[in-house]
């Protein structure tokens, strides 16, 4: 199970930077970067098989393709986003994590906007 590997990485991680950040806070901040990158990398095979299902759900379903590409962006905002932020609130930079959370948030709506308009479009056009 890959799931145990992950959580091996990740208490290495955590353990080797708890041991370096007394001594060489910058050196701790680059493990834990390291094994954060390293972890997201081992669950890029599940990424793809998760947007090929959806892929091929929304052909079955008859669902735009424009609108499966629409949710794998936001999808990828949202966990870039997520990533970006916990790595820097890890450096100790809260502030700046808040923000790059709220950017996310805000790309996620202007990214998500031209389907809520074609919604609003469809839905008065049935009511008319």
């Amino acid at each position: 199970m890959d799931i145990f590997r992950i959580a091996a990485i990740a208490l290495v991680t955590a353990f080797c930077s708890l041991l370096l950040r007394d001594i060489k806070s910058d050196l701790a901040m680059l493990v834990a970067f390291a094994g954060g990158i390293i972890v997201l990398l081992s669950v890029v095979d599940y990424f793809s098989g998760i947007f090929s299902v959806i892929s091929d759900v929304a052909k079955k379903a008859g669902i735009a393709t424009s609108v499966v590409t629409l949710l794998f962006k936001v999808i990828a905002i949202g966990y870039i986003a997520e990533f970006s932020a916990s790595l820097i609130e890890d450096a100790g930079l809260s502030s700046l994590a808040d923000k790059v959370t709220l950017a996310g948030k805000l790309m996620i709506v202007s990214v998500s906007l031209p389907v809520v308009v074609e919604l609003f479009e469809f839905i008065a056009g049935m009511l008319s």
